[in-house]
């Protein structure tokens, strides 16, 4: 085969692999940190959470908990989460994580362009979104991408067992969160698997 052949063939694996990723708007930004609100969603009859603060680094991401009650590490791709409080680390390993990003990571994503909408001062394209996980059902969700944050979905709806649930991200930096933001203690216990769980 020639130089050129193979030259030719290697642009075109790369270009496929550059749209395959382009297919997943949760995949445009690897590295970020927001305040994420969430509404619509009920725990148990309680109130939805209010606002919390995230952070994304590669496979991982770091939710504090609201009223400084501690703060958890998901590794996205290991499906691992590690709860801090009052100086205590459960581990809990989860099939599927209630976190978009998550339900997203190596999923296959059919988008349905539906408009336009500004979100928070950010001109957005707004899509339908069909994600299906390597091992798991179909979910349906919509999504406002920013036009001025690389396409970062700063809000989305998604149907849950407790109906509509929005959430909307805030305050975005793209830039690198802080390492030390992914650590946790050493001796994080396992937690035991509760009833009804998949795992």
């Amino acid at each position: 085969m020639c130089v050129y052949c193979k030259f030719g063939w290697g642009l075109i694996i790369l270009g496929l692999a550059l749209v395959a990723q382009a297919q997943n708007p949760f995949e445009t930004a690897k590295q970020f940190s927001a305040t994420v609100v969430m509404s619509g969603m009920s725990t148990r009859g309680g109130p939805a959470p209010g606002e919390m603060k995230i952070y994304r680094s590669g496979d991982k991401m770091r939710t504090n908990l609201a009223a400084g009650g501690g703060y958890m590490v998901m590794e996205l791709r290991e499906r691992t989460n590690f709860m801090v409080m009052n100086g205590m680390c459960m581990q809990m390993n989860v099939d599927r994580q209630p976190n978009p990003f998550s339900e997203a990571e190596g999923a296959t994503v059919q988008r349905t362009p539906v408009g336009a909408d500004t979100v928070d001062g950010h001109a957005c394209k707004v899509e339908n979104l069909t994600i299906t996980p390597r091992d798991g059902q179909p979910k349906k969700m919509k999504a406002w991408e920013a036009e001025d944050l690389n396409g970062f979905p700063v809000k989305i709806e998604m149907e849950s067992s407790h109906g509509l649930i929005t959430i909307q991200y805030k305050d975005i930096s793209l830039q690198q969160p802080d390492p030390s933001l992914f650590t946790h203690p050493d001796n994080c216990r396992q937690m035991p698997v509760m009833p009804g769980s998949s795992r």
